[in-house]
C-alpha cells in the first residue's frame, strides 16, 4: 500500500514512518523540514506545504496525494508556542485537516486516518475514564482545535478513522514526558511518592502498530477509538520505571501532597496540572477488533530514557 504520513520528521510521524516502512509499505514522508538521515526503504520524502496557508492547500494536496492509497494525517501543532493564537491553531489543526481529507475523497481515497488527542474530548484530567462515547469538553485551544478537526474530517469523510492517543512517551518524546525524564536523571531522591494520579500513556510503538493495524482491517473505518499501553501508571511508576531502565533504584519519597504540588509546580510550570490528576482512557473499542499493544509502557519509558542519556549527564 502506498501510503502518506504528515508531518513525518515530527517524533509521532518519524515512529508512523519507519514502521509502516518495515511492515512493506511504500510510505510518502511528508514534512516541512527535513527528515532523518539514512531514510530505510520504501519511504520517499516530500515536502508538506504550510498547514497554515487556507486556500493555496487545496492544489498542494491534489499533487502530494496523487497515486496514494492511504493517508496517515499527524501534521499540526501538538502544543501551543508563544505568539501562536487561538485561530493559528485552528487554522492549521482543523481547516488544514479538513484540505486535506476533502482532497483525499476528491481522489478516491478510502483510508483516512487522522492522528487526534484525547485532549479533544478532555482537559488535563477527568474524573471518570474515558471512552469515545463521552461527551466531548476541551479546555484548551489545543484540545478545541483537535476536536474541531476531527469533526471537520469526519464530515469529509465519513470513513475516515480518528485515533485519540493520551500522552505518547518513547525515544525522542517532547513535552511532559522529556521533563520527567530530566527529573528522573537527576542523582537525588524524588519526591513524587505521593501523588497518586492514575495516566493512560501510549509508547509511539504501540500508537504505529494501532495505525498499521486499522490499515489492514477495514471494517475500523468510520469508527473513533482511544489506545493505551494497557494499566494507567502514577507519576511514581513512571519516574521508577525510567530510573530502573538505566540501572537506578527508584529512588522515589513521599512528600505531603500539597508540598509535592508545589515543588512541581515551581520546577516545571505548567506540568503539574497534566500529571497529579488522573487522566484514564478505556481503548477496549480497538482491543475488541483484535489489536493488542506491542510492548509494555516499561519499554517504551526505558528507550525514552536511556534516549534522554544522549543528552542528559546521568
Amino acid at each position: 500500500m502506498r501510503v502518506l504520513v504528515t508531518g513525518a520528521n515530527g517524533f509521532v510521524g518519524t515512529a508512523l514512518t519507519a514502521d509502516l516502512a518495515a511492515r512493506g509499505h511504500t510510505v510518502l514522508a511528508a514534512a516541512r523540514g527535513p527528515l532523518a538521515t539514512g531514510l530505510a526503504d520504501h519511504i520517499t520524502p516530500a515536502v508538506l506545504p504550510d498547514l497554515a496557508s487556507g486556500p493555496a492547500l487545496d492544489e498542494a494536496f491534489a499533487q502530494i496525494l496523487d497515486g496514494i492509497d492511504a493517508v496517515i494525517h499527524a501534521a499540526g501543532l501538538a502544543h501551543q508556542p508563544a505568539g501562536i493564537d487561538e485561530a493559528a491553531m485552528q487554522a492549521v489543526n482543523a481547516d488544514a485537516a479538513a484540505r486535506l481529507a476533502r482532497a483525499a475523497c476528491r481522489q478516491g481515497i478510502g483510508r483516512f486516518v487522522l492522528i487526534s488527542s484525547i485532549r479533544a474530548v478532555s482537559g488535563p484530567s477527568a474524573a471518570e475514564t474515558l471512552a469515545e462515547t463521552a461527551e466531548a469538553s476541551p479546555t484548551d485551544a489545543y484540545g478545541r482545535s483537535k476536536r474541531a478537526a476531527e469533526q471537520a474530517v469526519q464530515a469529509a469523510q465519513p470513513a475516515a478513522t480518528v485515533l485519540r492517543p493520551p500522552i505518547i512517551h518513547g525515544a525522542g518524546a517532547k513535552g511532559n514526558m522529556a521533563r520527567l525524564a530530566r527529573f528522573a536523571s537527576l542523582p537525588m531522591p524524588l519526591p513524587f511518592g505521593g501523588l497518586a494520579g492514575r495516566r493512560s500513556i501510549v509508547s509511539d510503538a504501540n500508537l504505529a502498530s494501532a495505525v498499521a493495524f486499522i490499515l489492514d482491517h477495514p471494517e475500523t473505518q468510520g469508527s473513533v477509538f482511544h489506545l493505551g499501553d494497557g494499566e494507567p501508571l502514577t507519576l511514581p511508576e513512571m519516574a521508577a520505571s525510567m530510573r530502573q531502565a538505566i540501572g537506578r533504584a527508584p529512588g522515589i519519597v513521599a512528600l505531603p501532597f500539597a508540598l509535592a504540588q508545589r515543588m512541581i509546580a515551581r520546577l516545571a510550570p505548567g506540568m503539574a496540572d497534566q500529571v497529579l490528576g488522573d487522566l484514564v482512557v478505556d481503548d477496549g473499542a480497538l482491543r475488541a477488533r483484535g489489536w493488542r499493544p506491542v510492548e509494555p509502557s516499561g519499554a517504551g519509558l526505558g528507550r525514552l530514557m536511556r534516549a534522554a542519556g544522549a543528552q542528559i549527564r546521568l
